[in-house]
């Protein structure tokens, strides 16, 4: 194993500028307040909550940062792993102490979204490339076992939420440019007019990519809109769209990778493997105060995505198509009151989602779609989830939350083939998760909590498709015998506030899981999956922001997670691989780490800062045969920021991998049957980007 230690040496120039903690509580001005909701569904203090959950509010998601996706953000969070593929053609991949990591695209055992509005579907797949960072007023990252309460698929919650537009009109644009011919462009108006306040965003984006056959463009556009009747009613719509080609550069075998990190995989180029991806997703919330202590929120959303994947599988290549709708409403109450003349606050409701695919299959040659589907099936699944929720504080010290969330989902396929291939089924699911926590009070500046809960995930379409191995046979399907994974979740934790400038965030966890669901045979979209017995998460996060004198500012985030499988299985048709117990989870990290030192100059508009990421190795695959080493980054960003009456002006620059470190930064977990498969994706070389933004207000 790596010697972790020797590779946290470069940080020590960064982690030596921490102070030491002070002896005795102090007045808190600074660092002291995030407000969030997603953790109780009514805004409290983060401090005060028996939670492991983090915000990202939006000038840091905005500070010298490209706005290209998540990964740029999520670097900051300990647990939380979204790594830039550096494939615009797969959406990314999210993970949250080690939920997730299995998916080789999309999001899967995390929840994803945006302004209340679920971007997950009710079997459990998401994706995060609607997410606008351009007019985002925070991101919240949730982890641990308060995320059941989202139902299927919640080891852990992703949630952006919009700001609202300025009072006054105001039009403001950007563009930034970058390394592999990169061009983003952005547009936003907004401002408010009497009761309507609105902010609306356009982008354009386009890069040939940092790979060979990686070109990619996207066209976005994103509306808040919200009217208030009165004091007590209001009514926000919001409305998002995405239009999306890229090509796939595929993944390389680690030989591949050896030799030329930028070259495409094998037959990539020769096949044309590419995307075009279509999203449209409008919501409608409608919140109304009964009174000063009652509230109620009904929610509605509706969508289409259309996705036309061309890959290399089959004989000459093959495309795989989905059209989707997708909708669901959810009816809230929540009550701030009191309970023995003590706060007590509730929050309960009930929620409809529902998807239907019509998935499609097509032979191709030359990158060429040929007309007759070789497959043709009707997908449908809907959940239906009770859930409630309350805050207790029995006394000064003391805060209690708890909850409970029910959900019942069922799964119809249907295969609507001249002649049925695939076959068809139905799967129905239910389960109810429990959630506790507490926290303590030991000092007005340090709390103590612990937590506990249930949860649980539910195989997705994706992994309900094939059974045995799709190459030989058929993939005939659906695979009826794979069954959700259930976890049980514990979590124990400080918050400390020292002296007037430190906040520190520590958590440890551990989590038992029975049925894990992982890879059997194959790759991407035509992977067969199984339930793979016991698996265990133990872990440490550590989060430490600190203002230093003279405008300097150290942030810090750390991560350590032993995430292995507790019963030996075999995975793969005969002969099978044999994967012992105790070995890793593939595509978790054993140590993550992130460092910020930044320093500003306020008379000037000047701000600049160096940034250190770290990754410890990851295994590829179940077997542990192979695997991607660990790596260190730094990147530098600069920017300077100008108030000239009505214009506000800002620009920056930001170089990426200073040291030009050659590194694997995402892995396909279980490529293959093939123990050394198309694993990897390598991260680029060094590149930097130059931005101008600028607004005016009428």
């Amino acid at each position: 194993m790596p010697n972790t230690a020797c590779r946290f040496l470069p940080f020590a120039p960064l982690l030596a500028i921490v102070p030491p903690p002070a002896l005795h509580a102090a007045d808190t001005r600074i660092t002291t307040e995030q407000v969030v909701v997603t953790a109780t569904r009514i805004e409290r203090n983060s401090f005060d909550l028996p939670v492991s959950i983090d915000v990202v509010e939006g000038e840091t998601l905005r500070d010298g940062k490209p706005l290209v996706n998540l990964t740029e953000t999520a670097v900051r969070i300990p647990g939380v792993v979204v790594n830039n593929r550096y494939n615009a053609s797969q959406d990314l991949a999210v993970s949250s102490r080690g939920f997730g990591a299995r998916a080789s695209f999309g999001v899967r055992g995390v929840r994803i979204y945006a302004d209340g509005i679920p971007i997950t579907m009710p079997d459990g797949q998401g994706q995060t490339g609607t997410f606008n960072l351009d007019t985002a007023k925070s991101v919240e990252f949730m982890r641990g076992p308060f995320s059941a309460l989202y139902g299927n698929s919640s080891g852990g919650v992703v949630h952006i939420h919009t700001r609202d537009g300025e009072l006054q009109p105001t039009l403001g644009g950007s563009l930034t440019a970058g390394s592999y011919d990169t061009l983003r462009e952005s547009l936003t108006f907004e401002g408010q007019n009497g009761g309507l306040n609105y902010i609306v965003n356009a982008t354009d984006f386009e890069s040939d990519g940092y790979r060979e056959h990686s070109r990619n463009t996207r066209e976005t556009l994103h509306a808040k809109l919200r009217y208030s009747f009165s004091e007590a009613t209001r009514l926000t719509l919001l409305a998002s769209t995405l239009d999306q080609f890229a090509e796939d550069p595929l993944g390389l075998t680690e030989a591949q990778y050896r030799q030329d990190p930028r070259q495409a995989g094998t037959n990539a180029i020769a096949r044309n493997t590419r995307v075009y991806r279509k999203h449209e997703q409008a919501g409608v919330v409608l919140d109304h105060a009964l009174s000063a202590q009652d509230g109620v929120s009904l929610t509605g959303y509706r969508g289409t995505r259309d996705n036309q994947q061309y890959q290399t599988l089959g004989a000459a290549g093959r495309v795989a198509a989905i059209d989707r709708e997708f909708g669901g409403t959810e009816l809230k109450w929540t009550q701030r009151a009191s309970l023995a003349d003590r706060p007590f606050n509730l929050a309960a409701g009930v929620n409809y989602d529902s998807m239907e695919d019509v998935r499609t299959q097509y032979n191709a040659a030359g990158g060429v779609l040929i007309p007759g589907a070789t497959r043709d099936e009707l997908q449908k699944v809907h959940n239906v989830d009770e859930f409630v929720q309350a805050t207790f504080e029995p006394g000064a010290d003391w805060l209690l939350v708890a909850g409970l969330r029910h959900t019942d989902i069922r799964f119809d396929i249907t295969d609507r083939m001249p002649t049925p291939v695939d076959g068809s089924g139905s799967l129905r699911f239910s389960n109810t998760s429990p959630v506790v926590g507490a926290t303590y009070r030991l000092l007005p500046t340090l709390n103590l909590y612990a937590n506990y809960g249930r949860g649980f995930e539910t195989p997705t379409f994706i992994e309900l498709t094939y059974v045995g191995n799709p190459t030989t046979n058929g993939g005939a399907g659906p695979n009826l015998e794979l069954q959700p994974s259930k976890s049980r979740n514990y979590e124990v934790g400080a918050k400390a506030l020292i002296a007037d400038n430190t906040r520190v965030n520590l958590a440890a966890f551990r989590i038992d899981t029975e049925n894990e669901i992982v890879t059997d045979l194959g790759n991407g979209a035509t992977a067969s999956f199984k339930n793979a017995g016991r698996t265990q998460r133990v872990g440490i996060e550590l989060a430490i922001d600190s203002a230093l004198p003279y405008e300097f500012n150290v942030y810090g985030a750390f991560s350590w997670m032993t995430a292995k499988f507790r019963d030996d299985f075999c995975t793969g048709s005969p002969p099978c691989v044999p994967v012992a117990a105790d070995n890793r989870i593939p595509g978790t990290y054993g140590t993550t780490a992130y460092v910020e030192l930044s320093w500003q100059h306020p008379a000037s508009g000047f701000a600049t800062a160096l940034e250190g990421v770290h990754f410890g190795h990851t295994y590829t695959n179940d077997s542990n045969v192979q695997q991607a080493e660990g790596y260190s980054l730094y990147h530098f960003r600069a920017g300077f920021a100008q108030k000239l009456a009505n214009w506000r002006l800002r620009e920056f620059l930001r170089i990426e991998n200073l040291t030009d470190e050659t590194y694997v930064s995402s892995v396909r977990v279980n490529a293959s049957q093939a123990d050394t498969g198309a694993a990897f994706e390598p991260g680029a070389r060094r590149n930097a980007f130059v931005g101008i933004a600028a607004s005016y207000t009428f």
